[in-house]
């Protein structure tokens, strides 16, 4: 009995998703037990200390074995890509028997369970006005013609799917082929095969109607979506649909296609369009998982060929007046474009593959062309956002969502070498990707960078540096996290690279929150660093296990760099809060009862000393640098003070309750009784400049450290720790770093 309209919109496909998602991990388990299989049966029984008839027949049936859970391996995938293909094909067709019922509605149709419309002619008067309701009320014939039109539609969306349902029955009820290896009636890998190939090449054929200039109805480009998508994690799947649409050059110029029609051509259906670049994305990185497939492999030597060859597109004009352009664009432009719409899903080999690939191409060092990405105009804004102008920060803003594939890329190893991605990056790099002409008499470049230039990069320092996703610069820091061998490699030479020098101010905008998002990170690191006396300083670079390493930068770099991202004012909030975590984790750490004049208690105060005084002296740099014209000193300190004062706190796990919190009080913004409101409130020029010195904060430190341990604030011995620890450790890293930074 085939499926009627009241059982298409009123199914639930989920199950169809977890039987497929079973089966999938059954044919996992199954090759867990292959492996284990030849790993531990056949390995034991291979060796040379069994002979004769029993080892030649036990070598005869035991390789069947392993093919027995090679071919179980595959039907069970097989199944649950059959399982898969169901679930995408219904719910395609349940979603175009929906839009038919949802389109004779909005035309003032009723539609009952079974599909069939009446005229609702009170609809039709709020939507097309009474003129025409009249003329429906007075002419039965032709309102019934209408009904029937949209009747007519629904019952085709019904048939379509009916079809589809009879269609699907047929393909897991079919026999398969019998497989070449394994028993005869044994396991089948066969199975879901050559079904999931029909529906990849069905798919791809509506990606090349595209491709050649053709645009199909909108339910076969909803269909293909909706295929494209629910098999993507099928690579067998995913890799028939990249050759059927031409490999690297036929995804490409899909791509492109997509991209003119959502942008410029056909706005008005532009989620329809993403919607299937998105899916094409998604099968990219399905089929490009495996490394070691000879799909693989064959994509990447034709993707280095197709990456420079050069390609229409829309976005980029070929009319120089009308800017940016002109064009055409280069293939790994488009590749990472639309790798840029994916789902962060894309194996490690293929990401470092295409970045060393863009990196070759346009290295001079590895005979490449620097200029090769440049294009007229600047492509700022939202409406060029989507294309990827410069592949290379393109794919490293891709790589910073799976941060150890960051890591490992940036990693420089034990020393930093002019040949390795970080230092080449940081050091070597032509990042002036708008072409203004060509280099003059005098060696000037009058190429210029885009507004967003350097956020790939950015966000590949903050992840390979830290292990984890980029945040948002107004995130709390996290205290004392644990980081490898590879990212203190990379955040060291983050610092040795970056820091600005002696008197040079800042580093680029776009890496000035992200790099300092990677500092606050090092914070428990750079807390120490900054303190003069401590022996972290005795051997700088990455230090430690590869599993727990720690940082020991160089001062003066490390301050220089500290100052560098502090010309954000949310750069310089960030990792003041780090270190000010750092601070209140070192008191919270001093044993109760412990006197002021205790060692440990005056270790901890110097220490927290130099850290104000390393922050006070990059305050001091920044608002005192009169060279500057970007800078005002009063625009950074109001961008600060609700970031800095009373802002953000990095939390303590497991602090020791009330005294801590009175302690952590100290750093919020704190009104004397006979303030008023209105000074709390508006937090003034005067209280601000008071609360941002740091003989203000010790002696608030201190003194509220006094109070939760039971000490007369009054004492002397308190007055001692604030005059002759903690101001002495501020002055003496205040002045070293003012020095630092002449």
């Amino acid at each position: 009995m085939a499926i009627s309209y009241d059982d298409i919109v009123n199914a639930d496909f989920s199950d169809l998703e977890t039987a497929a998602k079973s089966w999938e991990g059954m044919g996992k388990r199954f090759g867990t037990l292959g492996g284990h299989y030849r790993d531990h049966v056949r390995a034991a029984v291979d060796a040379d200390s069994w002979q004769g008839e029993g080892a030649k027949m036990f070598g005869k049936w035991g390789g069947k074995t392993a093919e027995e859970y090679d071919q179980a391996e595959q039907e069970a995938r097989g199944v649950g890509a059959l399982f898969r293909l169901a679930h995408a094909t219904f719910e395609s067709h349940k979603k175009a028997v929906e839009k038919a019922r949802d389109d004779a509605q909005a035309a003032g149709m009723d539609v009952n369970s079974h599909g069939h419309c009446t005229m609702n002619l009170d609809k039709v008067e709020a939507k097309k006005g009474k003129k025409v309701a009249d003329q429906y009320r007075g002419d039965k014939q032709a309102q019934t013609v209408v009904e029937e039109k949209w009747d007519g539609a629904i019952k085709k969306a019904v048939r379509e799917a009916q079809e589809a349902d009879a269609a699907m029955k047929k393909r897991f009820m079919a026999d398969p082929k019998e497989p070449e290896k394994g028993l005869p009636g044994g396991f089948n890998g066969a199975i879901g095969e050559e079904a999931v190939k029909r529906t990849a090449k069905r798919v791809a054929n509506t990606y090349n109607s595209l491709k050649n200039g053709e645009v199909p109805p909108r339910r076969e480009l909803q269909e293909a979506s909706i295929l494209a998508r629910g098999l993507d994690e099928d690579p067998e799947f995913s890799r028939t649909l990249i050759n059927s649409v031409g490999g690297p050059e036929g995804l490409v110029k899909v791509h492109n296609r997509l991209d003119d029609l959502a942008y410029v051509s056909d706005p008005e259906h532009k989620k329809s369009y993403l919607s299937l670049d998105r899916g094409l994305a998604a099968n990219l990185a399905s089929a490009t998982k495996n490394p070691e497939s000879s799909f693989y492999k064959d994509f990447k030597d034709k993707m280095e060929k197709v990456g420079l060859k050069k390609y229409d597109l829309k976005l980029v004009t070929k009319n120089p007046d009308d800017a940016p352009g002109p064009g055409p664009v280069r293939g790994y432009q488009s590749l990472v474009s639309l790798m840029q719409r994916g789902d962060d899903n894309y194996g490690k080999q293929f990401l470092t593959d295409t970045a060393d690939a863009i990196r070759k191409a346009e290295d001079e060092g590895q005979s490449g062309d620097p200029d090769v990405w440049d294009l007229k105009g600047n492509f700022d804004g939202k409406k060029y956002a989507h294309f990827a102008n410069d592949p290379y920060d393109g794919v490293l803003e891709v790589m910073s969502r799976q941060p150890e594939v960051s890591t490992e890329y940036l990693d420089p190893g034990k020393v930093m070498d002019k040949g390795d991605n970080l230092y080449y990056l940081l050091n070597d790099r032509d990042w002036k990707n708008v072409e203004m002409g060509p280099v003059g008499p005098d060696g000037h470049d009058p190429d210029g960078e885009t507004s967003h230039s350097r956020r790939g990069l950015a966000h590949a320092l903050e992840a390979g540096a830290t292990g984890e996703l980029p945040q948002d610069v107004k995130e709390p820091a996290r205290l004392h996290p644990l980081h490898t061998g590879a990212e203190a490699r990379v955040m060291n030479g983050v610092i040795h690279s970056l820091a600005p020098g002696q008197g040079a101010g800042g580093i680029h905008h776009n890496l000035q929150e992200p790099v300092a998002n990677a500092l606050a990170d090092y914070a428990s690191d750079t807390h120490r660093t900054l303190y003069g006396a401590d022996d972290i300083r005795n051997e700088t670079g990455a230090r430690g296990s590869e599993g727990d390493a720690f940082l020991s930068a160089e001062p003066n770099k490390l301050v220089q760099l500290m100052r560098g991202v502090s010309e954000s004012p949310d750069g310089y909030a960030k990792i003041f809060d780090a270190e000010r975590a750092q601070i209140n984790q070192s008191i919270d750490e001093l044993p109760n009862g412990l006197a002021a004049d205790h060692e440990d208690v005056k270790d901890v105060m110097r220490r927290a000393g130099a850290g104000m005084g390393a922050m006070e002296a990059i305050k001091e740099d920044i608002t005192g640098d009169e060279a500057s014209e970007k800078l005002d000193d009063i625009q950074w300190k109001a961008k600060i003070k609700y970031h800095v004062i009373g802002g953000f706190l990095t939390p303590i796990p497991g602090g020791r309750g009330d005294p801590l919190q009175r302690f952590v009080d100290t750093w919020a913004w704190q009104d004397a009784s006979d303030q008023s409101a209105e000074v709390k409130r508006e937090l003034n020029e005067k209280n601000t400049e008071q609360w941002l010195s740091s003989d203000f904060q010790i002696r608030n430190m201190v003194n509220r450290w006094a109070v939760s341990s039971g000490i007369n604030a009054e004492d002397s011995s308190v007055t001692n720790l604030k005059s002759g620890d903690a101001m002495e450790g501020r002055n003496a890293a205040r002045d070293e770093a003012s020095q630092f930074l002449e």
